[in-house]
């Protein structure tokens, strides 16, 4: 009984030790490195780039400068910077069950406006740690068709 409480103590004290919160990502960096908050008039900019904890949502302005319509939709993705690269952060597919138009386009973003939109982390069923990530969202434009990927840094403390 002795060695049973001593294995347990042991293996209680050793599973904390070095244990740090961690986010699921793919193995791979994310084929994009550089990615612009503003390209070919799409600029993407965040309400607020720091917060204390995982947010539940991220506020941001979509703003098209560019003399062509682009669609955008509520899909985005977001990225965690590690070991000097940027690394996709993985979730459930279920994502796209529960809402089937989790997709990049289906909203107008008309030439010369912007849009608010807000992305719900919490929807995503990911708790995001201390660390750099950066949301990045596509605009695709449908004649001729052409999409742009844009992102923006932000900071969880």
């Amino acid at each position: 009984m002795k060695k049973w409480m001593l294995l347990s103590v042991m293996l209680f004290f050793l599973s904390g030790c070095g244990s740090t919160l961690a986010v699921s990502t793919l193995a791979e960096p994310a084929p994009d490195q550089l990615l612009p908050s503003q390209s070919e008039g799409i600029s993407l900019e965040l309400i607020k780039n720091e917060f204390h904890g995982s947010p539940s949502a991220i506020k941001t302005i979509i703003t098209n400068k560019a003399d062509g319509t682009f669609e955008i939709g509520p899909f985005y993705h977001i990225e965690l910077y590690k070991e000097n690269l940027w690394y996709i952060i993985t979730y459930s597919d279920a994502v796209f069950l529960r809402d089937p138009h989790f997709r990049d386009s289906g909203i107008s973003l008309n030439s010369h406006s912007e849009i608010t939109q807000e992305f719900s982390v919490e929807d995503l069923g990911v708790e995001l740690y201390k660390g750099t990530y950066r949301l990045v969202k596509t605009a695709v434009q449908k004649e001729p068709y052409h999409e742009v990927m844009i992102a923006a840094p932000f900071i969880v403390h």
